[in-house]
């Protein structure tokens, strides 16, 4: 009777050899080679019917030759050890796979705590930024006012200064035209009746030179009179001139302490901010960078109008693609991420309270030189210009985020500050910056300073801009 061979066992290794790289433990590609590969050895492993000993193998015909039994058995060890050789392929296969998934999995947790502990760092910062800028907004107000009593005090020591000033050259006329006479009044007062009968003239003459004498002497009385009353002015103005020149230095030194005090508070803000969130500052660039490009102020808000349009898009975009998907989930993330462009990242504005006195509210201390309107070279006036105190602090006149923070032009160091609600002030002609751009600024806080003016040539002036939408509205009922 003749035995049916088995064709040789094929070697596990030469199974796996089209698959150079393992894959994912829970993907389906991984599952089904693994069970492929046990499949497999299970079957090498149990003998098949054709391997299978017959029943009557002791009851052979005697003419059955020893080999043949002897290249049976051999034939079954060696099947039975490709077995064994492809069961612990595939324990090492699994194993393999399985420390491959275990790293991955570590790898995973630890980049995911890494994302989290980033993510909570950023909202940490964030928090600290926002309250490092409110922290400043008290201290703000106070240089603010002190630079503003700073400027009314300097204004009133100049009026002083030019009131002595006009006194003292009275007093020096008056006392050129009363000089010469003083000899004759000083010799008529001691000797009225002795001077008049020395003169050699007629006693007709002599009554009305006496007559003429005594209205000269009443005369020199009344410049006399006003002479002491300039010079008693005059002493009261020296001594206002020194009590408020003590006071002006006070509020001078009480001015650079706070100014200091608030600088150190900004740049920590500013720095807070700056470490908050890269996606953002990667964000914030692309709109400083479209901004410094612009040839105008309308150009450069057009251009930052532009990109967040773009962003608010691609978010809708992205909204109704999960939408699409079945994912609800990342479509109201998107949609949530499109209103938040759309808002703004600030309040918006409300107009001031009737009750509050005016320039309040104003960003700088000063006076303002052009208003809203008025008729300039370039046509009415877009906004409101002031002239500040040498190097006065610029506080934020709402809150929101700084959508550019750099020189731009003829501008100087310039401010875009979204409000919210497609509201936008312009802070331009600062001399120095206490902001970035992406900031997130509370409501009065500091973004920079004036340049500092000696009073010889230009004076520096801040020009502040509000704009709603595409166009420009007045700011001074949101001051």
């Amino acid at each position: 009777m003749s035995v049916r061979k088995r064709a040789p066992a094929v070697p596990l290794r030469d199974i796996l050899a089209h698959q150079p790289t393992f894959p994912d433990r829970q993907s389906p590609s991984f599952r089904q080679s693994a069970l492929a590969a046990i499949s497999l050895a299970a079957a090498l492993a149990v003998p098949g019917p054709s391997t299978a000993a017959p029943a009557h193998t002791s009851h052979a015909s005697p003419h059955h030759h020893p080999t043949r039994h002897t290249s049976q058995g051999t034939a079954a060890d060696n099947q039975a050890a490709a077995a064994r050789r492809a069961v612990a392929q595939a324990r090492a296969v699994q194993q393999a796979l399985v420390a491959r998934q275990q790293l991955q999995a570590r790898d995973l947790a630890a980049r995911t705590a890494a994302r989290d502990a980033a993510r909570a760092q950023a909202r940490q910062d964030t928090a600290r930024a926002a309250a490092l800028s409110e922290a400043t907004v008290d201290a703000t107000t106070q240089l603010q006012q002190t630079e503003q009593q700073t400027a009314e005090l300097t204004d009133r020591v100049a009026v002083l200064r030019a009131e002595q000033t006009r006194l003292r050259t009275e007093l020096d006329r008056d006392s050129a035209a009363v000089t010469p006479l003083l000899p004759l009044a000083a010799r008529l007062a001691h000797y009225p009746a002795d001077t008049l009968l020395a003169a050699p003239v007629p006693p007709d003459r002599a009554i009305a030179g006496l007559l003429v004498i005594q209205g000269l002497s009443a005369q020199l009385e009344r410049q006399a009179g006003a002479i002491r009353a300039r010079r008693a002015v005059l002493a009261g103005l020296d001594a206002d001139l020194a009590r408020e020149g003590a006071r002006l230095a006070d509020l001078q030194q009480r001015q650079t302490a706070q100014r200091d005090s608030v600088a150190r508070a900004a740049e920590a803000a500013r720095q807070a901010q700056q470490r908050s969130n890269s996606a953002a500052t990667q964000a914030a660039r692309q709109v400083e960078d479209a901004t410094r490009k612009a040839s105008s102020l309308q150009d450069a808000v057009n251009r930052i109008e532009a990109l967040e349009k773009a962003a608010e898009d691609q978010l809708e975009q992205a909204a109704e693609a999960a939408a699409r998907a079945h994912r609800a989930d990342e479509a109201a993330s998107a949609r949530a991420r499109a209103a938040a462009i759309a808002q703004g990242p600030g309040p918006g504005l409300s107009a001031a309270p009737p009750g509050r006195p005016a320039g309040r509210g104003a960003p700088v201390a000063g006076t303002i030189v052009t208003g809203w309107g008025a008729a300039t070279e370039a046509g009415p006036a877009t906004g409101i210009t002031y002239a500040p105190p040498s190097g006065a602090t610029v506080r934020t006149p709402c809150a929101g985020q700084v959508d550019f923070a750099g020189a731009f032009r003829s501008y100087g160091q310039m401010v875009i500050l979204n409000c919210g609600r497609q509201y936008r002030f312009v802070l331009a002609g600062l001399g120095g910056l206490a902001v970035t751009t992406g900031q997130a600024l509370a409501h009065g806080a500091p973004v920079g300073r004036m340049p500092d003016w000696a009073g010889q040539g230009t004076r520096p002036t801040l020009f502040v801009q509000l704009r709603h939408g595409g166009g420009t509205v007045d700011p001074a009922p949101f001051l």
